[in-house]
């Protein structure tokens, strides 16, 4: 079994998309992206497929990414970002695009504002991190081949080059898969932040976050 880790191309936008969307629904049936979105798989897919290749280039896009082939195959992936070069603020610029291009309209838009909102109440406050990685996924086939720690360990180099100091990332509590994938790759439990308003549209209590220093 070969394994490679490489930069993602635009070519990977479609693997990308199936990633966002499993590592945001993680343990659980659904996840942020569907409550943002608001629709069936495949409506989910193709959101984020024009995501991965939208201006301006946020933490979603391809460029952040890096992927794992096996044998040739795409097998896992994440992706890896400096804080100060926009962060989230950046992908919701890169939302409103996608959003103008499949036609959302202002009603769209309200809706799904109303959907996420328990979401955005809910998350972590800045603790200064900035390298942030996010949206870890392994294909099913795939797993328990050690694809997402080579992955980790390769984006935590990644991050050192810019002279980022400490990296951060986050998943739901009561994750134990992604706890026990992130300790191994040397990150320690940071704190985290439950809300009643989450178990209501996700069945989780809340957030919890990981660092390493770099």
């Amino acid at each position: 079994m070969a394994t490679t880790i490489r930069r993602a191309k635009a070519d990977d936008a479609d693997f990308l998309a199936g990633v966002m969307l499993s590592a945001s629904r993680a343990h659980l049936p659904r996840g942020v992206w569907d409550l943002i979105i608001g629709a069936d798989v495949q409506g989910c897919l193709d959101y984020l497929r024009r995501l991965a290749v939208a201006e301006p280039r946020s933490l979603c896009h391809y460029e952040a990414f890096l992927v794992a082939e096996v044998d040739g195959e795409l097998g896992a992936a994440l992706c890896g970002f400096e804080f100060r070069t926009g962060g989230w603020a950046t992908v919701a610029a890169a939302m409103t695009k996608v959003q103008h291009d499949l036609g959302w309209t202002e009603s769209d838009v309200a809706a799904s504002h109303k959907r996420v909102a328990p979401v955005w109440a809910c998350l972590l406050p800045d603790i200064g991190a900035d390298w942030g990685i996010e949206n870890i996924a392994t294909k099913p086939q795939h797993r328990h081949r050690g694809l997402a720690s080579m992955l980790l360990n390769e984006i935590v180099q990644h991050g050192r080059e810019p002279e980022c100091k400490l990296a951060q990332t986050t998943t739901f509590v009561a994750h134990g898969d992604a706890e026990r994938l992130y300790k191994k790759a040397g990150f320690k439990l940071s704190d985290e932040k439950r809300c009643s308003e989450m178990s209501s549209v996700l069945n989780t209590p809340g957030f919890v976050r990981f660092t390493r220093e770099l």
